[in-house]
């Protein structure tokens, strides 16, 4: 089970660089192909949309293919458009391929993630680990990216997602990971638990799916709004140049990073209910100062902080979520990775218009606000699991 964890960890790590190459290419790709911010625009709504498209068919694809060819599809998806964007396509070629990129990483993260869930009974930390190997990513390919801009041209970039995907795609295709698959699923720990389709709890059980669903919805929203708009929120609200707001990102990155390390560990320990109304509330207060202070500094602390707040979140709510639902583990992680990404896509669309019409500091408060949404969600989910304890 541990070479698996490891295997997961390394296609996570290069989720992370398909998932955050566009953004840092965005900007030299626009450039070089004569577009505008609005044509960016539809590049990120449309690798949404292969994201979503791919997350929704992982249960069907892992179950009719298996976990290793559904994962293999995935990578393969990425190889292939990493390799033609290398080679400057047609603009109308770009938003195709970015379309299968997100259905690639969109694949891939779900499959592997529903497969550690179904067949790992450390969920917790495991998860971490992989959403650890994925900020690892994340923050690679911006630095990698700058080295390749200063010395070759933007699109060799590609080349750096394509190296991590040939070597995830050769990994992946090994007998061992036939094997452990197999082993995987004989020992795995959903089996004579409760379902969706238990009579007498049904519109409980699927209430609480509905608040995780507003709570992950919420959550990726956030995450994603903090890492597109952080900077400009610190130009504007604390007047700082372009160049010293960007570390506002970094800053972040990094703290998520280090959470991560040990949210998987601390979240056994205190129980996942608690790992995430702490957190969730954390957050929440730090978002606060960071919309009343005025200090430079005191803001890039409150920055870090509640990086480490949010770091643990994403990965502690799957794991939560499907030990409330074992024996749904392809659809729990499916359904909630896809509300992700429709939070991730919508939510900074309102923040993005915040900070036209209402400037930064009027915006920081509706993030407190969908932070706490987030905290109003977790509470509703606990209500209604002692309704379901109650009724055992």
């Amino acid at each position: 089970m541990k070479r698996m964890v490891w295997l997961g960890c390394a296609a996570y790590f290069l989720i992370g660089l398909a998932t955050v190459a566009l953004g840092a290419l965005l900007p030299e790709m626009l450039h070089d192909y004569g577009r505008n911010y609005s044509s960016g625009g539809q590049l990120v709504f449309t690798q949404f949309a292969g994201f979503f498209i791919g997350v929704v068919l992982a249960p069907m694809a892992s179950q009719r293919l298996g976990y290793q060819r559904s994962i293999m599809l995935g990578v393969l998806s990425l190889v292939i458009v990493h390799s033609a964007l290398l080679f400057h396509p047609h603009w109308y070629l770009v938003m195709l391929l970015v379309a299968l990129n997100g259905f690639g990483f969109g694949l891939t993260q779900t499959a592997i993630g529903a497969f550690l869930l179904e067949s790992d009974k450390n969920g917790a930390v495991t998860m971490s680990r992989l959403e650890v190997s994925f900020g690892i990513g994340a923050l690679a390919m911006p630095l990698l990216s700058s080295f390749i801009l200063a010395q070759y041209s933007w699109n060799w970039s590609f080349a750096i997602v394509i190296a991590a995907a040939i070597i995830n795609l050769a990994l992946w295709s090994k007998k061992f990971v036939t094997h452990d698959l197999r082993n995987a699923a004989h020992q795995s720990p959903s089996k004579n638990v409760e379902t969706f389709s238990e009579k007498g709890k049904k519109r409980v059980l699927l209430s609480k799916l509905a608040f995780f669903v507003c709570f992950v919805f919420l959550y990726v929203g956030l995450e994603t709004s903090i890492i597109n708009f952080l900077p400009s929120i610190f130009v504007q609200h604390f007047s700082l140049n372009t160049a010293d707001a960007t570390l506002s990102v970094t800053f972040f990155w990094i703290a998520m990073v280090i959470g991560r390390l040990f949210s998987g560990m601390i979240a056994e320990k205190i129980n996942y209910s608690r790992f995430l109304v702490s957190s969730t509330l954390g957050a929440v207060m730090f978002l606060i100062c960071i919309a009343l202070v005025k200090n430079t500094i005191a803001a890039f602390a409150f920055v870090l902080i509640i990086g480490l707040f949010l770091s643990g979140i994403f990965a502690i709510a799957l794991v939560f979520a499907n030990r409330m639902f074992i024996g749904n583990t392809k659809q729990t992680t499916s359904i909630l990775i896809a509300s992700g990404g429709v939070g991730g896509a919508l939510l900074p669309l309102l923040i993005g218009w915040g900070m036209d019409h209402l400037l930064a500091a009027k915006t920081m408060w509706i993030l407190v606000v969908c932070a706490l949404l987030m905290f109003i969600c977790l509470l509703l989910v606990r209500r209604n699991t002692e309704i379901v304890l109650s009724a055992k």
